[in-house]
């Protein structure tokens, strides 16, 4: 939904560590990491999206953290609804011609993603122990 995006600095470096420490296990670590740093957005989309009083699939039960994805070299998850709900969170998020917008993916992606690169560096160090 909301296009985002955390870049580090200096993962150029750490990764390369994490690699000659950890060698083939360091892609299932950065993984993981990756999946992991995705969770704290994904709960606060699922804690500020409104939900209906229909009884059909609300778009805060479709909000997941994708598998890992790999573009141009670059590793990356999708953080954001499924594809069932997705296009209903189109209209809370930007509104439409007869209703106000409701931010809920963006806003949620600010106030996350510092928990997130937390997150990262934290699972990177777990792994470096354990490995």
């Amino acid at each position: 939904m909301a296009k985002g995006k955390i870049e580090l600095q200096g993962v150029d470096k750490m990764l390369e560590a994490v690699r000659r420490r950890l060698g083939d296990a360091a892609d299932r670590l950065e993984n993981k990491a990756l999946r992991e740093s995705g969770e704290p957005i994904a709960e606060a989309m699922r804690s500020r999206v409104d939900v209906s009083e229909r009884r059909n699939r609300h778009l805060r039960n479709d909000i997941r953290v994708s598998r890992v994805r790999r573009k141009d070299g670059m590793k990356f998850v999708l953080v954001g609804a499924g594809k069932k709900t997705a296009w209903r969170g189109h209209f809370l998020e930007w509104g439409t011609s007869k209703m106000h917008a409701r931010p809920w993916a963006e806003p949620a992606f600010h106030e996350k993603k510092a928990e997130a690169l937390q997150t990262l560096a934290a699972e990177f160090r777990k792994g470096l122990k354990g490995g």
